[in-house]
């Protein structure tokens, strides 16, 4: 019987071992600045180089997508509004629009969330904007409305990541 409880907790252990190793097996984007870091889990993100971006992520089914580009200059709180608007204005008027105050690890960012019907289909949007060395920064999601809500655990690891290098 000892044998056997011994034989367990080993197994239990090796088991719990091999998760950490899973969970530890980050991967990390640094900014062309190199001001930035987002660190991010390839198991559930996929990154993807794009020439309207810095860098795109997509989650492992391709529902949720997440943009990032560094600004050369600073966006003001008082052109959030425009801003935003301006980047989806060729799909369509932008519904719902939310800006606020929010705190993602040490950086404390402009988070919006807004929605778009495009094609009769309903979009969310989400993400923030930074102001602070050398420029701005943008972190975007988007996707159909149903993948935001059951993704968002995901877009908060993925937010999460993000840091400034000293």
């Amino acid at each position: 019987m000892s044998k056997k409880l011994i034989l367990l907790f080993l197994l239990s252990g090796i088991c719990m071992i091999g998760q950490t190793k899973k969970n530890s097996n980050l991967e990390t984007y640094t900014s062309r600045k190199k001001v930035y870091e987002i660190k991010y889990a390839p198991e559930r993100w996929i990154r993807a180089d794009t020439s309207d971006w810095d860098v795109e992520f997509h989650d492992q089914y391709n529902l949720v997508t997440a943009y990032f580009i560094e600004y050369d200059y600073f966006i003001s709180d008082k052109k959030l509004k425009s801003t935003i608007e301006d980047e989806y204005k060729e799909f369509g008027k932008i519904k719902n629009l939310k800006i606020y105050k929010k705190k993602i690890k040490d950086l404390n960012v402009n988070y919006f969330e807004c929605e778009l019907d495009y094609n009769d289909m309903l979009y969310k949007y989400q993400g923030f904007f930074y102001s602070g060395k050398g420029g701005s920064i943008q972190m975007q999601f988007g996707a159909q409305a149903e993948a935001i809500e059951q993704n968002q655990a995901l877009i908060d690891e993925l937010n999460n990541g993000i840091s400034i290098l000293n």
